[in-house]
């Protein structure tokens, strides 16, 4: 069969997509297949995929470039046209698109992987046009894909209930870490890093600055733990780019000199931050896998996180857990993961055994079985 995979979000600072597309791809150039599969992505990404990505397969570009807004919207505008003239060259067989919506092909099954849906339950999380862009187009897509790959159980769910789609339509494979990459041995020194952050002790939060990711609470929550005069010294280090609505995050930074936030860091900062950090925090709300307490536990720090969501789903038993709409609890589990040793220890013995559970080889043979299915 003749495989599409649409690989638009396949770019420097993709975020949580191209990370999926990246381990994704390579796992699959490792598995024998008879499937011909033709990677697509933006023209001006060409040579970054083809540097990090098999080279087995064909490339084949997408007329448009990466980059600015005004890029994104005439890519959503007139792709549609792109993808049936495709369809048409390349005699497509299965299109697969590693997010939540895709253009509507003539002969092609679709197969779409869903990674959360915010956009329905946090509408707010959003962007105003980003969001009225969307809330049609990913129902539609939805509900016209001849097959949905779910990165959670969790979000199977939401899809059931949020989009009137049986559960036989869906198929949870789940997402990974490459924990090659987040290992110690990979770690340099970084001039990236604070001067304070090598004396002082410091706990660690990752993900992109946006309403969902609780960072004001998680502030708050901080400031009660500062009021402890054991921990006068802590700091907070928050790490990830700046997406949308996050000026009263940036404001609340600003007033407190122990909050350190460093947008988007180099690989060898994260792994060093992730190393040394006392403690990993995830405050999140909504998360359709959440890859960053697995990237922590890699590197052998313990997780303090959200009981809601796909997150317990992934934590398992090796994180301690809060309310993540009640501050004095994070405060207290935040505590609790510093001080009380016996639950330290017993944490940290957990944390490899969580992370093996999930394998992005896994993830590959599972994706080429839903392939096989969709003949």
């Amino acid at each position: 069969m003749k495989i599409a995979i649409n690989c638009a979000f396949y770019q420097p600072k993709g975020g949580g997509i191209k990370e999926y597309i990246d381990n994704l791809v390579n796992n699959l150039g490792e598995i024998p297949t008879k499937h011909d599969f033709i990677i697509y992505v933006l023209k001006d990404q060409l040579e970054y995929a083809k540097e990090r990505l098999p080279k087995k397969f064909r490339f084949k570009t997408i007329p448009f470039n990466s980059g600015s807004k005004l890029n994104r919207i005439k890519r959503s505008l007139f792709e549609q046209n792109f993808w049936l003239k495709e369809e048409e060259i390349e005699q497509i067989d299965i299109f697969h698109s590693p997010f939540f919506h895709a253009p509507k092909l003539k002969k092609a099954k679709l197969l779409l992987t869903v990674h959360d849906l915010r956009l329905y339950r946090f509408p707010e999380t959003y962007e105003f046009f980003r969001y009225h862009f969307l809330k049609n187009k990913v129902r539609n897509s939805i509900k016209r894909a001849n097959h949905i790959i779910s990165i959670s159980n969790f979000t199977k769910e939401e899809i059931v209930a949020l989009c009137d789609v049986s559960a036989d339509k869906i198929t949870v494979v789940h997402e990974a870490i490459n924990p090659e990459r987040f290992s110690s041995g990979n770690i340099s020194d970084s001039t990236e890093i604070p001067e304070v952050l090598k004396k002082e002790p410091f706990i660690l939060s990752v993900g992109h600055m946006e309403p969902r990711k609780n960072y004001e609470r998680l502030i708050e929550a901080f400031t009660i733990i500062k009021k402890n005069k054991d921990f006068r010294n802590l700091q907070l280090v928050i790490v990830g780019r700046k997406d949308h609505s996050f000026e009263s995050v940036l404001k609340m930074i600003e007033e407190d000199p122990d909050i350190h936030y460093l947008n988007f860091v180099e690989y060898n900062t994260l792994l060093w931050l992730y190393k040394n950090a006392r403690l990993f925090v995830f405050p999140s709300y909504y998360e359709g896998f959440g890859f960053p307490p697995l990237e922590a536990a890699s590197l052998e720090t313990i997780s303090v996180v959200s009981n809601v969501s796909s997150i317990p789903e992934v934590c398992g038993d090796s994180a301690l857990y809060f309310n993540p709409f009640n501050i004095k609890e994070m405060a207290d589990a935040i505590q609790k993961g510093l001080t009380d040793m016996p639950t330290i220890i017993s944490l940290e013995a957990k944390l490899r055994s969580n992370v093996e559970r999930f394998s992005w080889r896994k993830n590959a043979l599972e994706t080429i079985k839903v392939y096989d299915e969709l003949k």
